[in-house]
């Protein structure tokens, strides 16, 4: 679980955090001490507080990975302990038929209710996606050159799936993230992943929304219909009738006058006969003497 490139490394910053800590820790206690014993006293004391607060903290960061191995685990670990601590105390209270009996029940009660088995199943898919998202971070995602891997927070279930909040360390981006969404869907056994900043101030803060179904797909009934009146009546409208042709007594339907009759126009010239227009002598040249 744990791998050595990672563990060596944690292992050189235990020892350079002893030595900072010692250091820094010692000179502090032993100027304190001085004002209350001689200065070759303030010395000893000065190594041993550096040396006991030094060795916390490199003992803290040399197990660091053990502890996230367990924070891994941790939603496991406590359901394993819940319920055999839950056996052990019902069966000294109570017979172990009883202890059984209600096992059971709350068994059978959250597998026969829909409500209750579709909480169920959305917790179990809380805690087997962490596992599935350290997967893709130890396999095909980038991490820095010791091989530390992102933070990963607690699974909560939402409509279409799983949110996991996701601290990211020095070496992955959110870029990088957002281009094997692909490849983080596959491994989650997911539909669809996306990602998106948990804080707009810190971009290592994300959240990876696992979509495993679509709930816009369904039909919603609006309440709204049910405060429609039901008691009014059907509204008749009439039926416009449109003619089928026009039917004017002022207009005749032929023009019989004769193009020649018509009286002419207002430049002197008499009305077109079939569209060409009528010449008048002026428009003869052979007739400008006259």
């Amino acid at each position: 679980m744990i791998q050595n490139n990672v563990q060596h490394s944690y292992l050189r910053t235990a020892k350079i955090t002893f030595y900072v800590v010692l250091a820094v820790v010692g000179i502090f206690a032993a100027v304190i001490s001085t004002y209350y014993l001689p200065p070759l006293a303030a010395v000893p004391i000065g190594l041993a507080a550096g040396t006991i607060i030094g060795g916390l903290a490199a003992s803290i960061i040399a197990i660091w990975p053990v502890l996230r191995a367990i924070w891994w685990w941790l939603p496991e670990i406590t359901l394993v302990l819940l319920l055999i601590g839950g056996w052990v105390y019902l069966q000294d209270q109570t017979n172990p038929l009883i202890t059984g009996a209600a096992y059971a029940s709350v068994i059978a009660g959250c597998c026969l209710t829909p409500a209750s088995r579709r909480y169920a199943l959305a917790l179990l898919w809380c805690l087997i996606v962490r596992h599935r998202l350290r997967a893709c971070f130890s396999t095909f995602l980038p991490t820095d050159r010791h091989g530390h891997l992102p933070f990963i927070g607690l699974a909560k279930p939402i409509p279409v799936g799983e949110r996991v909040w996701v601290w990211l360390r020095p070496g992955l981006s959110l870029d990088q993230i957002e281009n094997q969404l692909g490849r983080i869907a596959v491994a989650c056994w997911a539909a669809s992943v996306t990602v998106t900043k948990a804080r707009t101030s810190n971009s290592a803060a994300i959240y990876l929304d696992i979509k495993r179904r679509d709930v816009l797909g369904g039909l919603v009934g609006s309440p709204l219909t049910e405060e429609l009146p039901t008691d009014v009546p059907a509204i008749t409208r009439p039926i416009a009738t449109v003619p089928a042709q026009l039917d004017l007594a002022d207009v005749p339907e032929n023009d019989d006058t004769d193009p020649t009759e018509r009286p002419a126009k207002k430049n002197g010239r008499p009305p077109a006969v079939n569209g060409i227009p009528a010449k008048t002598a002026t428009d003869n040249p052979d007739l400008d003497w006259i």
